[in-house]
């Protein structure tokens, strides 16, 4: 898909309105969360991919279709690793794919998601949690096809650079959105993952999911900060220029 009709140059120089920049940062957001639900959903999947009968009866009943779990989970990790790298472009601004990639990546992450909680639904009666992993790309694909209508690809700028550290910005809130989804999982995963007795089986993955998602956070504030830091210089070199080119009594320097 060509993500032309919107001047590469004039979109790179020239900062975007705040109505397009809200909406180009919430559709980079969205992608975010999205990869990592889907990263999050393929690593999960190693469970009862590699080991269906080691969990519950009802996990067991998957056994039959371990090879299909197998393949459900390389697809589901490669394609949201793809996902962070795509989201990461459409931050930059500077790939003229970045766009085409996106919706590939959604398309692939909600068919796996769709088949994966379908099998689920009908062998075990039970499609969550991949069945939220599933609803959440949908909803991100038709948004990101929303944003490809003529007007408001224009108004968004044809996911080009916002301006003068836009990238660094909505990286950071991007990373940060991702990194509180992980670090959260123990919260609002465990009602779907209680296992017999009464175990909750996301504490097999509690370590990495809470380093993995302090980290997100941390990098994520850490880019917003030292962006915000960048403009204060800018903003006081700035006001010192125009003081540079003013005579002592405070009128304006003229040529001799």
């Amino acid at each position: 898909m060509d993500d032309g009709h919107v001047d590469k140059s004039s979109a790179m120089n020239s900062p975007l309105s705040p109505g397009g920049r809200v909406l180009r940062i919430v559709g980079i957001i969205l992608m975010a969360l999205t990869a990592a639900f889907n990263l999050m959903g393929g690593i999960g999947t190693a469970c009862v991919a590699l080991n269906p009968t080691g969990w519950s009866p009802a996990m067991a009943k998957l056994a039959p279709y371990q090879w299909l779990y197998i393949l459900l989970m390389v697809v589901a990790t490669a394609t949201a690793i793809w996902g962070i790298v795509v989201t990461i472009a459409l931050a930059r601004g500077t790939s003229g794919h970045a766009y085409r990639d996106a919706l590939i990546v959604l398309a692939i992450s909600a068919l796996a998601a769709g088949v994966q909680t379908f099998v689920s639904q009908v062998l075990r009666g039970k499609g969550a949690p991949q069945n939220m992993r599933f609803y959440l790309t949908l909803f991100t694909l038709a948004f990101m096809l929303v944003l490809r209508l003529p007007p408001i690809w224009k108004l968004i700028g044809g996911f080009r650079r916002g301006g003068p550290g836009d990238a660094a910005t909505t990286a950071g809130l991007a990373a940060f959105a991702g990194g509180l989804v992980a670090l959260t999982t123990p919260l609002w995963a465990a009602p779907t993952h209680i296992g017999p007795g009464g175990t909750n089986w996301v504490n097999a993955l509690r370590t990495p999911l809470l380093a993995g998602g302090a980290a997100g956070m941390i990098l994520g504030v850490a880019l917003v900060w030292r962006n915000a830091g960048r403009r204060v210089p800018v903003l006081g070199s700035h006001k010192s220029s125009q003081q540079a080119a003013e005579t002592p009594e405070g009128r304006p320097a003229t040529g001799r």
